[in-house]
């Protein structure tokens, strides 16, 4: 029985293997037949490709000049913001600077006004004095000074006193800001520096080289002994209001236009009045060399009111061989004789 049931397996197995067969073959050739003829087609060929190429290439230009420009705008945008930060660096210095002087300014008043408050009563009684009109030597707070030269033919005896009493009022103002030198027509004596605003460096070799142009007098030409013109240069070219200008005038006698020194002494006066504060503009100081001119008298009228109406003094040099008359006794009983 058990060989019969054996038999009976494999023949049903073998069967069923054969039917499996044929039908996945039916189904492949039944594939075979069916199955659709498509075409063929080249998504990629060169034609394609190359027209894709240049059209890419076309399109970079336009791209690449956008790109041009835009690094151009960056490159200025850059330079004006790195101008702007210098800017601004050097408004914050100037404000340090500015913020530093303020300190300072601050500390110099602080000890200024610790300095006034130290000073004692006699001291207060001296700077706060006027000075005597009649007897007050020369002031010496002028931060400028200028000199008006008489350097007529009459002066010839009385120039090595002129340079003299140059060094001696040079002495009297040991620092100040500047110098001028020019004649009684108002001629730059020293040419290197001359004009309007023009000042002589107040250093002692300028100092030396003054004197030293001025002491052969023949070189610098001869004038005609009126000051009105000198003055009015002086005046007019350096005057600057606040400024304080000291003008020595030096000479021995005066000729005028109209031959009246009171119509003199009136234009120089109107020349050295402030019209808006009705204050001098310089002061006016007269020195008088006695030479023994024969204006010696008319002269030294000129000089004393012209110092007195000006704010200045007045001072007398005696020549030697001459008398050193002159109309009145300086200081004792001068009154100015009008024209």
């Amino acid at each position: 029985m058990n060989k019969k049931n054996r038999r009976n397996t494999d023949i049903f197995s073998l069967a069923f293997l054969d039917i499996i067969a044929c039908g996945f073959g039916a189904i492949v050739l039944l594939l075979l037949i069916v199955k659709p003829d498509l075409p063929s087609i080249n998504l990629f060929s060169e034609d394609s490709l190359f027209k894709e190429l240049f059209t890419l290439k076309e399109e970079k230009k336009p791209l690449q000049k956008i790109i041009n420009d835009l690094d151009l705008e960056i490159n200025q945008l850059t330079e004006e913001l790195n101008a702007k930060n210098e800017e601004q660096l050097e408004l914050i210095q100037e404000t340090d600077s500015v913020r530093r002087q303020n300190i300072l300014i601050k500390d110099i008043d602080n000890n200024l006004t610790a300095t006034k408050q130290s000073l004692t009563e006699d001291m207060k009684r001296i700077l706060d004095q006027e000075r005597d009109e009649e007897v007050g030597g020369i002031p010496v707070d002028s931060e400028y000074i200028i000199f008006v030269i008489d350097n007529s033919g009459t002066m010839i005896p009385a120039w090595p006193q002129l340079l003299n009493e140059m060094e001696n009022i040079l002495k009297i103002h040991p620092k100040i800001k500047g110098i001028q030198v020019m004649n009684d027509q108002g001629a730059y004596l020293f040419n290197g520096i001359s004009g309007r605003g023009s000042w002589i460096p107040d250093t002692e070799t300028y100092r030396q080289n003054i004197i030293k142009l001025l002491g052969n007098q023949d070189r610098l030409g001869y004038s005609l002994s009126n000051p009105v013109k000198g003055l009015r240069t002086a005046i007019a070219n350096h005057y600057i209001p606040g400024r304080k200008v000291s003008i020595y005038l030096m000479g021995d006698d005066i000729t005028t236009g109209d031959g009246r020194i009171d119509s003199t002494l009136k234009q120089i006066e109107d020349l050295n009045t402030d019209k808006i504060s009705n204050t001098k503009k310089v002061r006016i100081h007269g020195i008088v060399f006695v030479t023994g001119s024969r204006t010696a008298t008319k002269y030294s009228q000129f000089i004393r009111q012209l110092s007195l109406k000006n704010e200045g003094t007045s001072m007398w040099v005696n020549i030697p061989g001459n008398s050193g008359l002159v109309d009145c006794t300086i200081g004792v009983d001068c009154n100015f004789n009008s024209d």
